[in-house]
């Protein structure tokens, strides 16, 4: 890893961090009240950090490009279009707020009677991991809501980095591995002094398991995750049912473990955190947006076992006749992809989405499993779903 790029690294843990001591410093009242910035909906657990996360971004650099679905209209001036990689902008892409809709249930539950006290305060008693597992499934530190940036230079997925809002844990994906760190308390003095270095030195080293540690049997192996819609959200039951990975639509509800997971950190499904919480065989990206799925990349790229081998495979998933939401494919055969190869390697073409009037709203059908589960790698392969080598 390279110095600036390792100090970009740092920069994002450091502005993920200010965006949870902000919202944990905020009332609960203050998180749930509607405010006037981007979408009509949005909450203050939704703009608290994303306004951080953004100038603590660009007071860094305020040349790189900070995507989110409120793209400001000088980033997309100034988005490449060029499709050499070396010679696109540093971009950050950032959630700021995953699985925002949970959170606001939750904090609702836990601040009943209590509004104006702390979210940081409510959210450190005792009780409110087993509250948010008994609301929405175990275990928190995969389903919890996040915050999450990951870095793209010159094409390359550089670090991703993924903060538990739940369980005040930080995930790191970069080239010194994977790892995380439960957070001190919000008000801690020290906070500002966590980078790279200290959480590689004081975190935990998060494995990601095979498919023999995850799965006991064969139908094991073809358990998923993935988003199938929701009463708002139509078109992803439709969307799923059109590919080739299940042959009837029986077998996909058998197998399915969970149809309104959360994005970001979604990839940590197939790591250590779920042991004792159900065999899961991959996770997709249902035709979901890129903030869904592009934090994925850094994990599956950095994630390797004792002999340096990568544990995941990742492939690109196209149907014959593409659903559309939105305007845009939620499925992407390779003229339309994202992912461009050279005969050297493959890479981030972000040009392709500067014709997009909201760059972020990009969608992809990818499949991430354990490097041995054959069950599915044959299933990919039979039907010629392209292999991914980031």
């Amino acid at each position: 890893m390279q110095g600036i790029e390792k100090q970009y690294c740092d920069v994002a843990i450091n502005a993920e961090i200010t965006a949870w001591r902000e919202l944990f410093e905020s009332s609960a009242a203050e998180t749930l009240a509607q405010v006037r910035y981007g979408k009509g909906d949005t909450l203050g657990l939704d703009a608290i950090p994303e306004i951080c996360i953004a100038r603590r971004i660009r007071d860094f650099d305020d040349h790189a490009i900070f995507v989110t679905e409120e793209l400001d209209e000088a980033a997309k001036r100034r988005w490449p279009s060029d499709s050499d990689p070396v010679r696109q902008p540093l971009m950050f892409f950032c959630d700021p707020t995953d699985r925002s809709s949970f959170l606001k249930r939750f904090i609702q539950e836990i601040s009943k009677g209590q509004e104006l006290q702390k979210l940081g305060i409510l959210m450190g008693r005792e009780k409110s991991i087993s509250i948010w597992n008994q609301m929405f499934e175990a275990p928190a530190s995969i389903t919890g809501a996040t915050t999450s940036i990951t870095c793209v230079r010159k094409g390359e997925i550089i670090f991703s980095v993924i903060l538990n809002y739940i369980t005040q844990t930080i995930f790191v994906a970069s080239p010194a591995g994977v790892f995380n760190l439960k957070l001190p308390r919000f008000t801690d003095k020290h906070l500002d002094t966590i980078d790279l270095e200290h959480i590689c030195k004081h975190g935990k080293r998060l494995e990601f398991l095979t498919a023999s540690e995850l799965c006991a049997t064969a139908d094991d192996r073809k358990r998923f995750v993935t988003f199938l819609g929701s009463p708002n959200k139509a078109g992803y039951r439709e969307n799923f049912d059109d590919c080739m990975i299940f042959v009837a639509k029986d077998q996909k509800d058998a197998f399915v473990h969970h149809t309104q997971p959360g994005g970001p950190a979604r990839i940590l499904y197939l790591s250590e955190l779920q042991k004792n919480h159900g065999p899961i065989g991959f996770i997709m990206a249902n035709g979901e947006k890129i903030g869904e799925w592009i934090h994925w990349l850094a994990f599956v790229r950095f994630a390797r076992n004792a002999q340096g081998e990568p544990v995941m495979k990742i492939f690109e998933v196209s149907t014959d006749r593409p659903w559309v939401k939105e305007g845009v494919l939620m499925s992407t055969a390779k003229p339309y992809s994202i992912f461009s190869s050279t005969d050297d390697y493959v890479y981030l073409d972000i040009s392709r989405l500067k014709n997009f009037v909201i760059p972020s709203k990009f969608r992809s059908m990818l499949v991430v499993t354990p490097s041995d589960n054959d069950s599915i790698i044959h299933i990919m392969r039979q039907h010629q779903y392209r292999e991914i080598s980031i």
